[in-house]
């Protein structure tokens, strides 16, 4: 009996751990896709500099035109130098010497004008650093929860169906128990920008394995009607959302804690 309720445990983790890599793999590639570091950077910089009195709206856009030349033309973020203003290399952070060396040459500003304004950034830069880590993490937590309940629809993840499942079907649970295994062999990353790319292709084909499809036969029918069973569908998207955007890191040490619990209570 213990056995079975540690294989539920170890079956549900291996789910949610491979959608948890799966919204991880998505929101990287948003991120990287729309740029969402530079965006961030930009709009705490120009939000700090426009409170600045003598600073005028052309000295500021040479100051955000001197961070974008910071990395050269010719450099292009894929292997194909494809000549697209979006394909450039951009540099999604900055120092703060070599913010103060950009207002130190910005032309328009008055030698006094530029040595105020490197003491103002010199004083709140670390403010503005956390800032901007605070604000792209928000950013990132928003998208991983999106991204999660869209994925829980077009794969209808009930967590509550998922828990039957693997209660009833023994044969499910092994099927899952050897998906945890390979998993745990595998590294984990512990943010979104250090997955490994390599490792995006092989999890929709365990989830195909394990018998998730996009929009599943009838999936629509679930919320064709007002009753218990839709009411019953919907908070099953919902918890599944949520226990999913825990992150793949946190269903990582759930399921080698409870792979390590169960090896303990094997009978040797």
């Amino acid at each position: 009996m213990l056995m079975d309720i540690l294989g539920i445990l170890i079956g549900f983790a291996s789910i949610m751990l491979l959608f948890s890599l799966l919204v991880t793999a998505i929101v990287h590639g948003i991120q990287t896709f729309f740029s969402l570091r530079l965006k961030n950077l930009k709009k705490v910089l120009v939000t700090f500099l426009k409170q600045v009195d003598y600073l005028e709206e052309s000295q500021l856009n040479a100051l955000i035109a001197d961070m974008d030349r910071r990395a050269p033309d010719q450099l292009f973020a894929t292997a194909f130098p494809l000549k697209l203003s979006i394909n450039k290399v951009k540099l999604s952070s900055i120092g703060l010497d070599e913010f103060k060396h950009i207002i130190n040459n910005c032309k328009g500003l008055t030698l006094e004008e530029r040595e105020q304004l490197c003491l103002k950034v010199e004083y709140y830069f670390s403010t503005l650093e956390s800032i901007m880590r605070q604000r792209f993490t928000q950013w990132m937590h928003q998208l991983s929860i999106i991204t999660a309940f869209v994925l829980c629809f077009l794969f209808q993840v009930n967590c509550f169906q998922l828990l039957s499942d693997l209660n009833n079907d023994s044969y499910y649970r092994k099927q899952l128990n050897l998906t945890a295994q390979q998993l745990l062999r595998q590294p984990i990353p512990k943010v979104a920008d250090q997955y490994h790319g390599h490792e995006q292709p092989v999890i929709p084909t365990q989830l195909m394995s394990l018998n998730f499809e996009v929009q599943p036969e009838h999936w629509q029918d679930y919320y064709a009607k007002w009753n218990a069973q839709t009411l019953l569908n919907w908070l099953g998207l919902v918890f599944s959302t949520i226990l999913i955007s825990l992150g793949a890191p946190f269903w990582y040490n759930r399921l080698k804690d409870v792979m390590s619990w169960r090896d303990r209570l094997t009978p040797k």
